[in-house]
């Protein structure tokens, strides 16, 4: 058997780009978890992560290690169990719906879920904009609502893969977020200590998600299915594209009263087809729905009220407001409303989705350090999207704001972040707004 590798020789055969056992990584990952290693060689092999990468052995290393930092359920006797999760994208809140959905299919759907993490939001900001909604439930009242009601998310539970709680946070604190190996262990350290035994899991790409192209998500997705072989599990993977904001409304109220149009039987056609999607995949995966009946069953899902009902009970069960859903005024609602305004016609041809969850961030819907508060109320509100013409003068966006400075600057950020085309007649070739 190999010698397992020092801290410094890890280090140093990753920063080469050199082959490193998995042993090595696992044994690395819980020395540092037992407060051996310290936080600087962490922060350290994140950060060559970041900028190399990591092979397929030393990310089944990372995530053996987090499974093993806490317990393993076992949800096998509740029947059909799924669990969805996502690699996160700018406005991409396709799970506030996907998970009633599901349920309403048959699933029963048990999910821990993260907070937002560099300029993604996350599910569980988006359901604590909910008033009264619990994150935190003990394990037993997690089982139960699963069982009673059909589903349950609930936050990082710390005795269920704590390491990836550390981890997170290490990364948020260094800027090593947008690495698609570590997200890609993080991902299936929690469902697969999450005990479903059907997982769908979205892999988005774009300028606002974690693989910046088609190409990449698609070997991440193939990792993921390689990280769950030998665990019983079936894995269903779902490619999104993110190159602009999913869905019109970027911030945790305003994505939740977005999810609530959809639920209704509205909303807009992207997210209202990701959220099928997942939900679909998942309830076959779960052997609840035919092999290509899962997309038809969930669309049916929404337009008949079954997932409506569903979203909720799942709500009620947690102490949240079910009225969420049908009322969305009863969300926080920024005070300031500052419009970004067309400086001429044209047609929007593309979105910077990165610089759009960027300027959210700093409006205060996420964490510019570990122990900021999230404003649920702020966010951004998108009146076109690609393909969408606009009129010089009237509002691109709509800026939901804490003051009116921040609204301000957000909404120049916007227009630098909105490319709008010029088609100044006739014949002649068009031109960019901004470049």
């Amino acid at each position: 058997m190999a010698i397992p590798l020092s801290p410094l020789e890890l280090l140093e055969r990753t920063w080469r780009g050199e082959y490193v056992d998995a042993d090595s990584v696992r044994r690395f990952v819980r020395s540092w978890l037992s407060d051996g290693a310290p936080d600087s060689q962490m922060a350290a092999w994140c950060a060559i992560a970041q900028a190399r990468g990591l092979d397929r052995e030393s990310t089944q290393g990372l995530m053996a290690a987090l499974i093993g930092s806490g317990e393993r359920l076992d949800l096998a006797s509740l029947g059909a169990t799924g669990d969805l999760h996502s690699t996160g994208g700018v406005g991409d809140n396709a799970s506030l719906v996907a998970v009633p959905l599901a349920a309403a299919l048959g699933v029963r759907v048990a999910k821990m879920s993260r907070r937002g993490l560099g300029h993604w939001g996350g599910t569980i900001d988006k359901l604590e904009a909910i008033p009264g909604y619990r994150t935190t439930l003990e394990l037993g009242e997690f089982i139960g609502q699963v069982q009673r009601v059909g589903c349950a998310v609930i936050a990082h539970n710390p005795r269920l893969v704590p390491g990836d709680g550390r981890l997170t946070s290490l990364r948020e604190a260094t800027g090593t977020v947008a690495n698609r190996d570590l997200i890609a262990a993080s991902v299936m350290s929690k469902a697969l200590a999450g005990g479903a035994t059907a997982l769908a899991l979205e892999v988005t790409w774009g300028d606002g998600a974690a693989c910046g192209t088609l190409e990449q998500a698609q070997r991440t997705a193939e990792l993921m299915q390689w990280l769950a072989v030998g665990w019983e599990r079936e894995v269903r993977t779902i490619v999104t594209a993110i190159r602009e904001p999913l869905g019109r409304m970027i911030g945790n109220a305003l994505e939740v009263r977005e999810a609530s149009d959809v639920l209704r039987g509205g909303g807009p056609a992207d997210l209202r087809r990701v959220a099928a999607r997942i939900a679909g995949e998942l309830a076959e995966a779960a052997g609840v729905v035919a092999a290509g009946e899962g997309v038809t069953r969930a669309e049916v899902a929404l337009a008949d009220g079954s997932g409506l009902a569903m979203a909720e009970r799942w709500v009620e069960a947690q102490g949240g407001n079910p009225a969420v859903w049908s009322t969305p005024a009863v969300l926080a609602i920024a005070p300031v409303g500052v419009p970004a305004l067309a400086d001429r016609d044209g047609v929007v041809e593309s979105i910077d989705a990165r610089a759009i969850g960027e300027s959210v961030r700093r409006l205060g819907a996420g964490r510019l350090h570990p122990s900021q508060q999230v404003d649920h109320a702020v966010g951004i509100e998108l009146m076109a999207k690609v393909g969408e013409t606009v009129t010089s003068g009237a509002p691109i966006a709509m800026i939901h704001a804490r003051d009116a400075s921040l609204g301000d600057n957000c909404a120049t950020e916007i227009l630098a972040a909105v490319h709008v085309g010029v088609r100044a007649g006739a014949g002649d070739a068009a031109t960019t707004a901004r470049d």
